[in-house]
């Protein structure tokens, strides 16, 4: 038997079987042919940026970076999130593939993307690991944020009366090739600072594409101009384990609006609200809790510093793939 674990690029013909199998028994649940591919190979990619660590020729570790498109500084930038790291529990105490692994992945991204940002959003203890030994810093934990319907309480805080409905904005379902999705993406791109692009080929893929989840996109109006878009949750609220609250997985507003959007969505859907927001953004969010998702930026040749991102990062729950 080997002493150490060796890392290579993924074979997905070679690997599948055993990659299935290492996800069903990690995660308790496997990953589908179409599910990977629609994660790691998005349309504006030729290749995954997907290794393995592989000991005797058994595949018992696995590290993904899903390729996006980022936005940061008035231009496109090379844009990668972690996901999926996972050891066979048979190997964890054995070997160092928890750091050996990352940096397999930022060597590689930055041989073949000397401008980018890698990130992730993670729970797992690894992460807090990544942040000691310098391979990532933390940007900010993910605060869940709860918007009542019609003034009433949601979420953990029912004393807590949500916003009333404004009544200002008018919310019609829109394709997820509407054109109007570009527009909103160029008027309101400035004010974004560091995040995804959020135009028609990022939102056809990400939610119109996925292989399992559904999803509703409403277009926000008032007086008949747009003014952005929310993407909310198509899954009935509260049944089979979910939460009460409908997810609003995406938006782009204007930061004046979010609020009272909010407000009149939560009316129109007759349901209480719960979201993702940069903490920078959300002074007037009163009822939230933590989400237990840290945010992380890996620092090697990265564009920016993490500092930078902790008051420049836009996400939202849709950032990651398990919303």
């Amino acid at each position: 038997m080997t002493t150490t674990i060796v890392p290579r690029r993924l074979n997905v013909l070679e690997d599948a079987e055993q990659l299935i199998e290492l996800f069903d028994l990690v995660f308790g649940h496997t990953v589908t042919p179409p599910m990977w591919a629609w994660k790691y190979r998005p349309p504006w990619v030729a290749r995954d940026y997907c290794w393995v660590g592989e000991v005797d020729g058994r595949v018992v570790g696995y590290i993904g970076a899903v390729p996006a498109r980022g936005w940061h500084d008035g231009k496109e930038v090379p844009f990668f999130q972690l996901a999926d790291i996972m050891v066979h529990p048979d190997y964890r105490l054995h070997y160092d593939y928890f750091e050996i692994a990352p940096r397999e992945i930022m060597a590689d991204l930055g041989q073949t993307h000397p401008d980018h940002l890698l990130y992730g959003f993670s729970s797992h203890r690894a992460f807090r690991w990544f942040e000691r030994i310098g391979l990532s810093g933390l940007v900010e934990r993910a605060r869940t944020r709860y918007v009542g319907r019609g003034g009433n309480g949601a979420g953990i805080l029912e004393a807590e009366s949500g916003p009333a409905a404004t009544g200002r904005f008018e919310l019609r379902d829109w394709p997820w090739k509407a054109p109007e999705i570009d527009q909103v993406w160029r008027d309101q791109r400035i004010d974004v600072g560091t995040g995804l692009i959020r135009d028609t080929a990022y939102l056809s893929w990400r939610y119109g594409g996925h292989p399992i989840n559904g999803y509703r996109l409403l277009g926000i109006y008032e007086g008949g101009d747009v003014r952005g878009w929310v993407i909310i949750g198509n899954d009935s609220p509260g049944k089979k384990g979910r939460a009460q609250e409908i997810p609003v997985v995406d938006m782009l507003l204007p930061e004046s609006c979010v609020q009272p959007v909010l407000a009149d969505l939560a009316a129109h859907v007759d349901n209480p609200l719960m979201l993702w927001f940069p903490n920078r953004l959300a002074p007037e969010f009163p009822d939230s809790k933590d989400s237990g998702t840290y945010v992380y930026h890996f620092v090697r040749d990265s564009i920016v510093d993490t500092e930078y991102l902790q008051n420049h990062l836009y996400y939202t729950m849709g950032d990651v793939d398990w919303w």
